[in-house]
């Protein structure tokens, strides 16, 4: 009888390193789901403005830009079916049928670099947060956001044809 063995009592132990292990898959699994549920807004902006540019000629998306001030403004950027590069500026709207998107031609203005190049040149930001075409009293502009030397927070709307600072917020 001492030849028996009682096959309860074989638990295996488990490891700390596979404790670890699984801690970290799970942790990243968390991670992307989080980050997933956080930009579906966003994605779904994006697709829904896209496809009303691209119902008014839009034919190739290169980027999109969300401007929040007193209105949230979506802007997409692409080219038409002449391969000119334009961008078409839509005030948010729950509903598709109020949203009227504005047509602009980027050659006839500064583009995002040179709007850049102009607020490091003329303001000397410590950082430039965000930049995001608007419309500002009729007019297409450039909205900015940045961080001073001083570290506080200032905006300044620049408009889209000729570089004209049209408002200035410093010093939040």
């Amino acid at each position: 009888m001492e030849l028996r063995q009682n096959i309860y009592h074989h638990r295996r132990k488990i490891r700390p390193i596979t404790w670890l292990i699984i801690g970290i898959i799970l942790f990243i699994g968390f991670g992307i789901t989080f980050v997933n549920t956080a930009l579906t807004p966003a994605k779904d902006a994006e697709l829904k403005y896209a496809t009303i540019a691209k119902n008014k000629g839009l034919k190739k998306q290169t980027d999109f830009l969300v401007s929040k001030r007193a209105h949230t403004y979506y802007s997409v950027f692409g080219k038409d079916k002449n391969n000119v590069k334009i961008a078409f500026i839509m005030k948010a709207s729950k509903n598709a049928k109020n949203i009227k998107p504005i047509k602009i031609y980027l050659k006839k203005g500064l583009s995002y670099q040179q709007t850049v190049n102009l607020v490091w040149a003329k303001y000397n930001p410590k950082k430039v947060y965000s930049l995001g075409l608007t419309m500002y009293k009729g007019v297409p502009a450039w909205d900015i956001s940045f961080k001073t030397k001083k570290n506080s927070l200032s905006f300044v709307t620049i408009q889209f044809s000729n570089g004209k600072e049209l408002k200035l917020i410093k010093n939040l």
